[in-house]
């Protein structure tokens, strides 16, 4: 089966990003048939000399047919990436989207290639994740299996699938009103209300919202790898959506050549909702920060009371711990163990090492086999964290607030 595909990058003012994806996509074992790339208009001056350097990058491609296109004006990744696509999609069958910060593996393409042409027709697949979630989930013997997420770093549509996209601020409210699409909602998309939320409120500029909200409502489906054949590097504080914490990401290994394997049948794993739900489960700003002021609330009452936070610790028979987060409430959680606590370590999820005053940084596997306990201070992810310390670690994983329960 011919299909006409086209690959599209996203840049703005990110050169050395943007030339290790142009690299990366350069070592594929099947290149680019077209690739387009779209770089947005100069917002601010002080981004001219970066924004050039790309802009010099993507005009010199030699290793494939390209076009680049130059915005007139600054639209920002969300309309670009909206307008660009639905362009594209006008003029082909089917696309390969990337940003400026995902970095594929040798057999992107070919994974993407063949994904897109063996389900063209499945109408109710929609789209092709290039990225795989790091979760526990059992193999089904091919490369890759189905899920109810849309992904944003390296992924492929239809122009039919991609038709049916639109920025519509209802949809949430039809989903929850269904009993089959909000228990889809609950299982894929935990996190969804937030940043469509936060849309309204102008925190957040997301388009995938809409695109994810979508897939939902319909109960399509949505090809994952296994192991990622995207390394996003963008968690280095250069991107607007980013940030600087990267998350854990289950590489494909790139020595991994294999001949890639995909699934005949279009259905969810048997153990997707344990693995999935509480991997977009989302706590609001607003509801994290209530969290911790109902936690100080308590606090204040106990040292009032005449006591310590580490009487309260001891009086669990607890004396060495880890603590899980830092910031204030670490820090107040230190300073009240007055030397009467033992705290080996602060555990975090991606860990940069080192030392935070004075104790060992350190991920959930390196946990000290001496610690009682450890204390979370993010209780509202408590059920997160305990699945990440089990199995890596004997010690009880008790959250901040149940330290003042009797």
């Amino acid at each position: 089966m011919k299909m006409d595909i086209a690959t599209i990058i996203f840049t703005y003012n990110r050169s050395s990003h943007t030339e290790k994806v142009l690299n990366s996509l350069k070592s594929n074992t099947v290149l680019p048939e077209k690739l387009i790339i779209f770089q947005d208009g100069l917002s601010r001056a002080q981004d001219r000399d970066e924004w050039e350097r790309v802009n010099n990058l993507i005009n010199n491609i030699e290793w494939c047919e390209t076009k680049v296109i130059v915005s007139d004006s600054n639209k920002g990744l969300a309309d670009s990436i909206v307008d660009g696509v639905s362009w594209i999609l006008e003029k082909y069958s089917a696309a390969v989207i990337l940003e400026d910060d995902c970095v594929v593996h040798p057999q992107f393409m070919e994974y993407m290639i063949l994904s897109l042409l063996k389900y063209a027709e499945e109408r109710k697949v929609y789209c092709i994740n290039g990225y795989g979630w790091p979760v526990d989930i059992a193999q089904n013997g091919t490369d890759a299996y189905f899920i109810g997420r849309i992904g944003t770093w390296g992924w492929g549509t239809w122009k039919d699938r991609w038709a049916d996209y639109e920025r519509d601020y209802r949809m949430l409210s039809r989903i929850k009103k269904d009993t089959r699409s909000a228990e889809r909602l609950r299982i894929w998309g935990g996190d969804l209300e937030n940043v469509l939320m936060g849309n309204v409120k102008g925190t957040f500029d997301s388009w995938a919202v809409f695109w994810a909200l979508m897939v939902i409502e319909k109960d399509g489906y949505c090809l994952t790898p296994y192991h990622s054949f995207v390394d996003n590097i963008g968690f280095d504080g250069t991107g607007v959506h980013s940030g600087a914490e990267k998350p854990l990401q289950a590489l494909r290994s790139l020595n991994d050549r294999k001949e890639i394997s995909l699934p005949d049948v279009i259905e969810f794993p048997v153990d997707h909702e344990e693995a999935y739900s509480d991997l977009f489960l989302s706590t609001s700003r607003e509801d994290r920060l209530e969290c911790y002021d109902q936690i100080l609330i308590k606090w204040i009452e106990y040292i009032r009371g005449g006591h310590s936070i580490a009487d309260l610790i001891k009086k669990k028979d607890i004396h060495k711990i880890a603590i899980w987060g830092k910031g204030r409430l670490c820090d107040l959680l230190l300073d009240g163990s007055n030397g009467v606590i033992d705290v080996l370590a602060i555990v975090e999820t991606n860990p940069k090492g080192g030392l935070y005053r004075d104790i060992p940084v350190v991920s959930s596997k390196d946990i000290p086999v001496e610690a009682d306990a450890v204390i979370v201070i993010p209780v509202y992810d408590i059920k997160k964290i305990e699945k990440k310390i089990r199995g890596k670690s004997t010690c009880k994983v008790i959250g901040l607030d149940q330290l003042f329960e009797d």
